[in-house]
């Protein structure tokens, strides 16, 4: 881990430490006392000489220890010379505290930039500013201040996590520790100023203590950082979970006033965490959930999930969920159904969910035998048991039974139980001895389950991808300065890289108009041509459906005089006339995302654009199986297969369409501000696809 000495210090400074251990500057004294830090501990202030029977330092340069980490309690004013005293002390790290920073406007921003060039010229490390501090449970390291300082009793285990919000990632802690998540490394990254979320819940990865990892996220700079963090997820086997806030209006601006993180739009954290293998969540059982089933270090082989349940209707609402979550519940093999049928009572089922019936009261090896043949079937990857609220000795011996079934097998096993924990508690300590992972809930399981296959799923699927090579074609030239560029030099741009268009001409004059589109078959789309014109159709720019002669020159002169009149001062370049596409209507775009870099999207085109909002996302650059996917997503993917006598579409040939823009965007990088290909015509099968209106804006 690059972060060692941070979560493993020598030993730990509090500068701007207070004799007031209720007040901030106190706060770690008490927390690292309290928990039985086993390192220096080294208050620094020149108002005292000794603080809770501790020495106190004027200064960090007279600490007589070795010291890795100090936590940072000064004025904000005061910290950047904080920093720089600590790189000349050796202190490598620094966790601050303090608020009042770019989180406060103008002046807090000036105060943070200064933080910043402290950071590079020191050689520390920061977390924070505005954070709450950090927590190294196995080290019993509580260098944090506020709620979290006093509970210093959590359970160690092997989930570590990063939040941009102290109080609100502390209390997820508290209530995942509650329902008996264990956790290594819990950080309060603030403002990240220097250390991101991304580079944090990366170093957790390479911790061989941590199996799962979870960032609590508003927004980050560094988010196209998150494919690699995904894919580095899927290379360890170790799931990463984002909780990404800030995704309505309202939660956007709450962020910016928070810690001035910067949100983007959700649409594309969604796509990079589908795009990376990166699990997204949204309250903290999901992630408690999920942590029980990753700690038994199993994955699935493939969507496929058998149940056994003492209770009918928990299977029902356990199959529902499942389904609904994209896990397969297939029929057991022949074979298994036959030692089903001999092992069960004739009032249970033996079909996939398996009633076993509440018969395992009076005789435990009903159960026994059905976990044996269940996970003996090739047909299952995993299994969960429904214990509905099984009590007292036949928990106990349920727990064993499983426990024996479990360790007997590779695959995945695990159990919904709403037993109470007063009552059962010898069945718990089995359980759990066993790494077998118990949720309250079937429908909980069922989400759970379907996460970890899916995580295996993504493993499997996304790991061979490689995105291709990225740069513009030779030749292309593109202009110096930024603007829009035309239809026609767009389209020009677009075909280079092997996107292709309509048919088409540019007449600058009537009186070329006849020559000029003889070859071309009607009827037409005529559309005025101007740098200085980005919407055609708002001012009337645009006439579709002409039939050739008389109608078209009436239509040439129509749309000069209406861009005419809309701008008098506008460059008019000419008039493109292009033969009319049919096909289904899409729309291709991207833009350069401040936080994501360039980005692709992909939606049903024409009115349908607005009206339904069916677009997905990827970040560029990407390959052909990923632009499948995105087609895939989209809630109008049937249409392209053919509906109610419509004609099957030629998705191969959009998706080659959507990798080819993607290539090109990346290319252009920075300079991107926008690419419109609106609409696109995706012709039948085998016909290819065609884009028919285009605009490039560059920076």
């Amino acid at each position: 881990m690059r972060l060692e000495r941070l979560f493993h210090p020598r030993g730990i400074a509090i500068i701007g430490a207070s004799a007031d251990l209720t007040r901030i500057g106190g706060h770690p004294v008490k927390a690292l006392t309290r928990a039985g830090y086993a390192g220096g501990i080294f208050p620094v202030n020149p108002k005292y000489a000794e603080i809770a029977g501790r020495k106190c330092y004027p200064d960090v340069a007279a600490i007589d220890g070795p010291c890795d980490v100090a936590i940072v309690a000064v004025p904000a004013r005061a910290v950047a010379e904080a920093v720089r005293a600590c790189g000349k002390a050796g202190i490598g790290f620094a966790i601050v505290l303090t608020a009042g920073f770019r989180e406060t406007g103008a002046a807090g921003a000036g105060l943070e930039a200064e933080l910043k060039t402290a950071c590079a010229e020191a050689g520390v490390r920061v977390i924070g500013p505005n954070c709450q501090g950090v927590v190294s449970v196995e080290q019993r390291m509580w260098a944090v201040f506020g709620s979290i300082s006093d509970e210093v009793e959590l359970r160690p285990g092997r989930v570590s996590c990063a939040f941009q919000s102290g109080g609100f990632g502390y209390a997820i802690v508290n209530l995942a520790e509650a329902q008996g998540v264990g956790f290594r490394y819990c950080v309060s990254t603030g403002n990240e100023t220097d250390i991101t979320m991304p580079e944090l819940l990366a170093d957790f990865l390479d911790d061989p203590g941590t199996d799962l990892v979870l960032g609590v996220l508003e927004g980050t700079a560094d988010a196209r950082a998150l494919l690699d963090l995904g894919r580095k997820s899927l290379q360890l086997g170790k799931p990463v979970l984002i909780w990404k806030c800030a995704v309505t209006d309202a939660g956007v601006k709450a962020a910016a006033s928070h810690t001035a993180n910067l949100t983007g739009s959700h649409d594309l954290y969604r796509a990079a965490f589908r795009q990376s293998g990166i699990i997204e969540v949204d309250d903290v059982e999901p992630i408690v959930d999920l942590a029980k089933l990753v700690a038994q270090g199993r994955w699935p082989a493939a969507d496929r999930v058998g149940v056994l349940s003492i209770s009918g209707g928990s299977g029902i609402v356990y199959a529902d969920r499942a389904v609904s979550q994209g896990l397969v519940l297939p029929e057991y093999s022949p074979a298994t159904v036959a030692e089903l049928k001999s092992a069960i009572p004739t009032f249970g089922s033996v079909q996939n969910p398996t009633d076993v019936t509440a018969g395992v009261f009076n005789d435990m090896t009903i159960l026994t035998r059905t976990l044996e043949v269940a996970l003996a079937d090739p047909r299952i990857d995993q299994l969960s048991v429904l214990l509905a609220s099984i009590p007292g000795p036949p928990a106990l011996r349920a727990a064993d039974a499983i426990a024996a079934a479990a360790a007997a097998s590779a695959k995945p096993v695990h159990i919904a139980w709403s037993g109470r924990r007063s009552k059962s508690e010898p069945a718990y300590a089995a359980l759990e001895a066993a790494r077998i992972a118990v949720v309250p809930t079937p429908v909980r399981l069922a989400t759970a389950a379907a996460r970890l296959a899916r995580f295996a799923r993504d493993r499997r699927r996304l790991l061979p991808r490689v995105p291709p090579e990225v740069g513009l074609p030779a030749g292309l030239e593109l202009p110096e300065g930024a603007g829009a560029l035309s239809e026609v030099e767009s389209k020009a741009v677009l075909a280079a890289c092997g996107v292709p268009a309509t048919r088409e001409v540019l007449v600058r004059d009537e009186a070329e108009l006849e020559a000029l589109t003889r070859d071309l078959a009607g009827p037409f789309a005529v559309k005025i041509v101007s740098p200085d014109i980005a919407h055609k159709t708002e001012i009337g720019g645009v006439r579709l459906g002409v039939a050739a002669g008389p109608a078209l020159a009436e239509a040439f002169r129509a749309v000069v005089a209406n861009a005419r009149a809309a701008d008098p001062s506008a460059q008019i370049d000419g008039v493109l006339v292009a033969e009319m596409a049919t096909g289904l209507e899409l729309l291709v775009g991207a833009v350069d995302d401040p936080g994501f870099g360039p980005a692709v999207a992909l939606g049903l085109g024409g009115v349908l654009a607005e009206v339904l909002r069916d677009v997905t996302h990827r970040i560029a650059p990407f390959d052909l199986a990923t632009a499948h996917d995105m087609i895939g997503e989209l809630r109008g993917a049937p249409l392209l297969d053919g509906y109610r006598g419509s004609p099957p579409r030629d998705r191969d040939a959009l998706a080659e369409l959507l990798v080819r823009v993607s290539v090109l965007a990346a290319a252009l990088g920075p300079r991107l501000e926008e690419m419109d290909i609106n609409p696109v015509f995706l012709r039948e099968r085998g016909q290819g696809a065609v884009a028919a209106d285009a605009l490039i804006v560059l920076r």
